[in-house]
């Protein structure tokens, strides 16, 4: 099926980015948290154009309702702050990060206030460029596997087809879904 899907979508492709912009890449993670793309590019936009830089310096001082002005809610303008201080103080090393296996880069993120296992599970994707990711809460992953594999089995038990790739079948998946595609047969 994944085979199928990849002969009609294009996914972006997995890069792993340097870890000097792991904290930017967090940050643009937690704007778009349960917010559409278009919606989560604008708060960004703004964002980028309130503050001197998006580093760890440039947010943690930053008052909270500057942060709020520019769209964020009260939670998230907290949670940049609290990544902003954990990056600062070295709690979160982005070097160590780097050398960390999938596990860890979860456990030592989601100790932190705001980034729950998706949007660890996207971080290492999207920012460290592992291949093999899966995220057994994205719904649109849930809704793909769904429509072409029915419900008997979990998304992550299908998933396992698909190892060491599965970063890649998601890529193809969300754009299925994306798309609101027919399911492949």
């Amino acid at each position: 099926m994944i085979a199928q899907l990849a002969q009609v979508y294009t996914p972006p492709v997995i890069s792993a980015q340097p870890p000097e912009r792991y904290f930017e890449i967090l940050v643009t993670s937690i704007i778009g948290q349960q917010l559409s793309v278009k919606a989560a590019d604008t708060i960004e936009a703004r964002l980028r154009q309130a503050v001197d830089a998006m580093t760890p310096e440039g947010l943690a001082g930053q008052d909270i309702e500057l942060l709020r002005g520019q769209g964020l809610s009260y939670s998230k303008a907290n949670y940049i702050q609290g990544l902003a201080e954990a990056f600062g103080t070295g709690v979160i090393d982005p070097h160590a990060l780097a050398a960390m296996d999938p596990p860890e880069v979860i456990s030592a993120l989601t100790a932190l206030k705001g980034i729950g296992p998706w949007t660890a599970e996207m971080f290492l994707i999207f920012g460290m460029g592992h291949p093999d990711i899966w995220s057994p809460g994205d719904l649109g992953l849930r809704k793909a596997v769904e429509a072409h594999f029915g419900t008997e089995q979990t998304s992550s038990e299908v998933a396992r087809r698909w190892a060491p790739y599965r970063s890649y079948a998601a890529l193809y998946l969300w754009e299925y879904v994306d798309k609101g595609e027919k399911p492949i047969t």
